[in-house]
């Protein structure tokens, strides 16, 4: 584990995912807030991270009917946390409680249904969380909308 600047962790996915992202005319934006979000962590994790939150949005935005494709990320170090949020279709009401289950995917013979469960196991074992933000007035876009939290040890 070593302090990792989550800026560059998502500039390295970014350049990963910039052939899918160019042809789909996927616009990117990412925002920063307060100090920059430095996180205690393996670069493998958190790599694994935003990898499998680009890989899902990149697909569900090209399943999308939407013209101006876009996937939005903040990242604030106020908060020690990282929204990312895209404007494609989204998570339905009903299958939110499974997205972090092993195997459960709606990307039908496409989809393992392991990435967000890996995602989440990955990030717990440094006390990390990841949520679906549900609340209309938190989300950042009309699509799917992660928060990555990373809180800060209490220092005793």
């Amino acid at each position: 584990s070593k302090n990792l600047h989550i800026t560059e962790i998502i500039d390295k996915v970014k350049m990963y995912y910039s052939v899918p992202i160019n042809d789909r005319k996927i616009k990117v934006a990412l925002e920063k807030k307060g100090p920059p979000l430095v996180v205690k962590c393996s670069e493998g994790i958190l790599l694994q991270v935003f990898i499998n939150l680009f890989d899902n949005s990149v697909y569900w935005l090209t399943t999308s009917d939407e013209r101006e494709k876009e996937i939005k990320i903040v990242l604030d170090g106020n908060k020690s946390e990282v929204i990312f949020a895209d404007n494609g279709p989204g998570v339905k009401k009903d299958d939110v409680e499974f997205i972090f289950k092993p195997f459960f995917s709606t990307k039908g013979i496409k989809g393992r249904g392991l990435g967000l469960y890996i995602t989440r196991q990955l990030l717990e074992r440094y006390d990390y969380e990841i949520s679906y933000i549900q609340r209309q007035n938190k989300r950042l876009l009309k699509g799917a909308n992660f928060a990555v939290s990373f809180p800060e040890e209490e220092i005793e």
